[in-house]
């Protein structure tokens, strides 16, 4: 409502570049779903002057997450499977590495900004190449 009011804006979702890769089955699903949500909400929203775009980060180096996502110590096959998921993300980008958090950041301030006006429906791979 606020946007309608003030006649815009711009909304960046942030999805995965993980929608179609190893041990990732109930990740990918719901990052797809991001991307379906970002494609309707675009067609819905154009011609009120509200663009919606989304991210798609790769693999990015970051600190630990403050609050883990589970509390249980990883089994031996939880960290083989992560470590493929590792292995998978450096092989697949182009760049051969892991991007930082600035580089998924400035993507995402360009998608809200006005330099990207014409720009809706977008999900932006930043993934060093890596399509998924």
């Amino acid at each position: 409502p606020h946007m309608l009011e003030q006649g815009g804006g711009a909304i960046v979702n942030v999805s995965s570049i993980a929608t179609r890769s190893l041990n990732r089955v109930p990740d990918g699903a719901a990052k797809g779903g991001v991307n379906a949500l970002t494609a309707c909400l675009a067609f819905e929203n154009a011609q009120r002057g509200i663009r919606v775009n989304a991210t798609a980060p790769g693999g990015t180096e970051a600190p630990p997450r403050r609050i883990p996502r589970n509390a249980a110590e990883q089994s031996e096959q939880e960290k083989i499977w992560y470590q493929q998921i590792v292995d998978q993300t450096v092989e697949s980008s182009l760049m051969k590495r892991y991007g930082t958090i600035d580089e998924q950041a400035g993507a995402i301030l360009f998608l809200a900004s006005d330099e990207a006006s014409y720009i809706t429906r977008l999900t932006l791979q930043v993934g060093g190449g890596d399509l998924g």
